[in-house]
């Protein structure tokens, strides 16, 4: 997320996937971007090296905002990591997600997680 900040010259102060977040808030429209997962793993270099091109093009044409390509980015990537911890959990018979780290603290991905979670009956430690 960091990387993608720096291509909508995001401030880094208090950090940038906060302003991520705090601006896919305002996003009105998804952009759909590569969803790569195989397995229980993910591909984020596709995913960033379309959306360096695609951003540029089409805030220059206006078709989306540095807000709906937040809303975007976040709501993808998110989607991805649930999609391969809710495929570990069942791998590994568990019933309970621990989110760590600055990514972590996004409410986004909490609430999608908490859902999934709910859904397999477990729970999430953030």
């Amino acid at each position: 997320l960091d990387r993608f900040a720096r291509i909508l010259n995001l401030s880094n102060d208090p950090s940038p996937g906060y302003n991520i977040e705090q601006l896919a808030l305002q996003g009105k429209k998804f952009v759909e971007l590569p969803y790569i997962v195989k397995g229980m793993d993910v591909s984020f270099s596709g995913l960033l090296s379309f959306i360096e091109k695609e951003a540029n093009t089409q805030l220059k044409y206006g078709t989306c905002t540095p807000a709906d390509l937040c809303f975007s980015i976040q709501e993808t990537i998110f989607a991805m990591l649930v999609e391969i911890t809710e495929r570990a959990m069942a791998h590994c018979g568990q019933d309970t997600v621990l989110i760590v780290g600055g990514v972590g603290c996004n409410k986004r991905l909490q609430q999608m997680m908490n859902l999934m979670a709910e859904q397999r009956g477990g729970r999430v430690c953030a």
